[in-house]
């Protein structure tokens, strides 16, 4: 039986990727870490060949090549992350295997995304500090510039700062000392985004390219705290301007077109207005994270297990069919709170009562969670399903911490 090597994928997506792959024939692979999950999730895992998570084409390629007859299993290879391209493509490249198509990591950089719509993102620089010296000559001297400094290469709005630009600073020497007190590792040797900073609704829009078709599946509208994500409505085109919808879709063409991009999904975010849109991060090749997968598949009447199926083949030009969704207008509102704690606890676990809509247990039991506002890594669980519902039931979760019962925190 062939199988498909799987690296990176979220904990909602997990529980349901082995059965998208294996109902479409094919055995997963995944490169994962079982002991990040909660127990709930282990059963994934059972009578499935696991490898360790990778994020390094040179630690992934050292260790195919040790493991030779795995490697000889091996058709496909491919990611639900975006930032993962660039490792897939080299890894298919070096060892034969089937992949999604080389523009999928070019996409990943959003400076290459910028550089092909400049029209439809905000005024933006890419810099590293390894190049020496540099400007940003889109700031407005004189006056407080507010912008967003984030890695080129990202998601879950890590390492990603609000910085305001005061009229007497040194822009240089503002962004420097940002970039160097990221976090991250070797952040002088990356490649970074200065952005204008847009005040605005955060939306994102769904769909996918099948053989030069485009569909629109629907707009996500999120609920942000700081940089965390905190809830997510879909469909929400009902809730966004028509002209600013058709800005949105304008864009996502534009890219398209201009890109080359075919079979594959998308989760384009933009910042929304009253009058206009920006897109801030393309998301091209994958699904959206998180809980859409869920909200898609209750939105459309669906199992996820089909909908994942779709976003997994579809690239590796090992989909069969045409995908076919009923009209976005017929589809019933969904709501997903990503919620998380308003102060730094140890998690220990969750007390639920019997819910009818699906929880989705993210941080890991035992670890420092960072509170609410920091970035997406700040989620402490998930609880979807359709918007009443969810609104309704919320309330009835607890999480365990070292600090005692608390609720979930979402606003």
């Amino acid at each position: 039986m062939r199988q498909i090597l799987i690296v990176g994928i979220n904990k909602v997506s997990i529980k349901y990727v082995c059965a998208a792959i294996r109902s479409a024939g094919f055995e997963p692979i995944l490169s994962v870490d079982p002991a990040g999950f909660h127990a709930t999730a282990k059963a994934v895992f059972e009578g499935v060949t696991c490898i360790p998570a990778f994020a390094d084409k040179e630690a992934l390629s050292a260790y195919l090549r040790a493991n030779q007859e795995l490697v000889s299993r091996i058709h496909s290879i491919t990611t639900f992350f975006d930032e993962l391209f660039p490792m897939v493509s080299a890894i298919a490249e070096t060892f034969g295997f089937n992949a999604p198509p080389a523009v999928f990591a070019k996409l990943s950089a959003k400076e290459f995304v910028g550089s092909l719509i400049p029209e439809h993102v905000p005024a933006e620089s890419c810099l590293s500090l390894a190049d020496g010296d540099f400007v940003i000559p889109w700031l407005t001297p004189g006056v407080d510039n507010d912008v967003v400094l984030k890695p080129s290469l990202g998601s879950g709005a890590v390492a990603t700062t609000l910085l305001s630009i005061k009229a007497n600073d040194d822009p240089v020497s503002v962004i420097r000392s940002a970039i160097l007190n990221s976090g991250i590792e070797a952040p002088e040797s990356i490649a970074w985004i200065v952005q204008a900073h847009c005040v605005g609704d955060l939306v994102s829009l769904e769909g996918f390219v099948q053989e030069g078709r485009v569909v629109f599946l629907g707009l996500s509208k999120r609920d942000r705290v700081g940089f965390t994500e905190v809830a997510n409505r879909f469909p929400a085109h009902s809730l966004i301007d028509p002209d600013v919808r058709s800005k949105i879709e304008t864009a996502v063409r534009d890219l398209i077109s201009r890109s080359g991009f075919d079979n594959g999904f998308f989760h384009c975010e933009f910042i929304a207005t009253p009058s206009t849109a920006y897109l801030i991060d393309a998301n091209m090749g994958r699904l959206g994270g998180a809980s859409i997968v869920e909200q898609i598949a209750l939105a459309y009447e669906l199992d996820p297990a089909t909908v994942l199926q779709q976003v997994a083949l579809l690239p590796l030009r090992l989909l069969e069919s045409r995908l076919e969704y009923k009209p976005v207008e017929q589809c019933r509102p969904t709501l997903s709170y990503w919620y998380c704690l308003d102060h730094e606890a140890i998690v220990h676990d969750w007390e639920l009562p019997q819910l009818a809509s699906i929880h989705t247990p993210i941080a890991n039991v035992g670890s420092v969670i960072q509170p609410i506002g920091t970035s997406d890594y700040a989620w402490i669980g998930m609880l979807t399903g359709y918007a009443e519902v969810v609104a309704r039931e919320i309330g009835q979760v607890r999480v365990h911490t070292d600090r005692g019962p608390r609720s979930p925190v979402f606003k």
